[in-house]
């Protein structure tokens, strides 16, 4: 998550472009798109890319509380966002009738993104505490059920990022302030593991798991390149993948041979074979892409970009196998985080 500094005086705004129709991502899903300078959550068909609903995330008129990142549960039954300034928090929603049926104020300075365990019984909430000195933050481990907080170990200053790997017996804690990995045992949330990955400086940011859980890999934002890293009683890169300028989010399609990296400095995103062996780089119509995600169809990727002081952020859908944008849809402003909802 990279700032900058923006005034919005109007509550919404939304247009749609269909640029391409050479596929179609599957009809019924929809997608989550949170806005940070509007304080909402939109929710688009994926299929056009048209707005049919947005929901308020406003507890403090006149701020900007920056609702920062969405995912669903596994069984598409409920949704989570994070809320990042003022009283940072968690809020869960039923799928049907997009009903919020619990808040949660957390023990952070600055939550950022909001990842599930496999079964969606925990969610991990890092505590990006850009402002904190240097002073090691938190993550949050809370159970969804009811909203109520297991753990909250001191880890590194402003972890970003925190990942269930695909059993969920381990969590993949990235710390872009350290240049830093830390691997969180989830039984107990004891740390079991940690590595300085990259050069120094090279700012790790966001993480994905490979589908056989042995290896990882990174995004470094300053780095410009994805780490694949091999995880076992020692971290040892493996491989590297160059993208554009400062990636930020990354996504693995189903299947787990694509990969999508939203490079947010050169305004594309990089589309690539899990191992690097094809890789090619795309632009997007749009300020400073942010978010990555897939829905079932993994020919299909849904990136967010923020938009800049002059732009509306929205977001695009790609088919990954052409590089032809499906759709284009203008919406909110800092527009960062995008979750498929089956």
């Amino acid at each position: 998550m990279i700032y900058y500094l923006v005034r919005v005086t109007l509550r919404v705004f939304v247009g749609v472009v269909i640029l391409a129709t050479a596929c179609s991502p599957v009809p019924g899903e929809r997608l989550l798109i949170t806005s940070g300078f509007t304080d909402q959550i939109f929710v688009l068909d994926a299929h056009t890319g048209q707005v049919t609903d947005s929901l308020s995330l406003d507890r403090r008129p006149g701020e900007h509380d920056e609702p920062h990142s969405v995912t669903v549960s596994p069984d598409g039954s409920h949704f989570y966002a994070t809320l990042s300034h003022g009283e940072p928090s968690l809020w869960k929603y039923e799928s049907d009738g997009l009903r919020l049926v619990g808040r949660l104020t957390l023990p952070a300075n600055g939550a950022s993104r909001v990842r599930l365990s496999p079964d969606g019984s925990l969610a991990a909430i890092p505590d990006y505490w850009l402002s904190g000195g240097g002073v090691k933050s938190r993550v949050a481990f809370v159970r969804t059920d009811d909203l109520t907080v297991l753990a909250n170990p001191k880890l590194c200053p402003a972890p970003h990022d925190a990942v269930f790997s695909p059993s969920g017996d381990r969590v993949a804690v990235i710390c872009p302030l350290s240049d830093e990995l830390v691997i969180i045992k989830t039984d107990g949330f004891v740390e079991i593991n940690r590595s300085k990955i990259g050069e120094t400086g090279d700012r790790p940011l966001n993480a994905a798991w490979m589908a056989e859980g042995k290896n990882l890999l990174v995004a470094l934002a300053n780095g410009s390149k994805l780490l694949e890293l091999e995880i076992s009683k020692e971290i040892r890169e493996s491989s590297q993948i160059i993208t554009g300028r400062q990636p930020a989010q990354l996504a693995i399609a189903p299947g787990g041979s694509t990969v999508v990296v939203a490079n947010r400095g050169s305004g594309s995103v990089t589309i690539t074979t899990s191992d690097g062996a094809r890789s090619t780089e795309i632009d997007v119509p749009g300020p400073h892409p942010h978010g990555v995600a897939f829905g079932q169809d993994s020919t299909v990727v849904y990136v967010t970009y923020e938009g800049d002081t002059r732009t509306l952020g929205g977001v695009v859908a790609i088919d990954v196998h052409t590089g032809e944008i499906l759709w284009r849809t203008e919406v909110g402003s800092f527009t960062l985080g995008v979750a498929v909802l089956p």
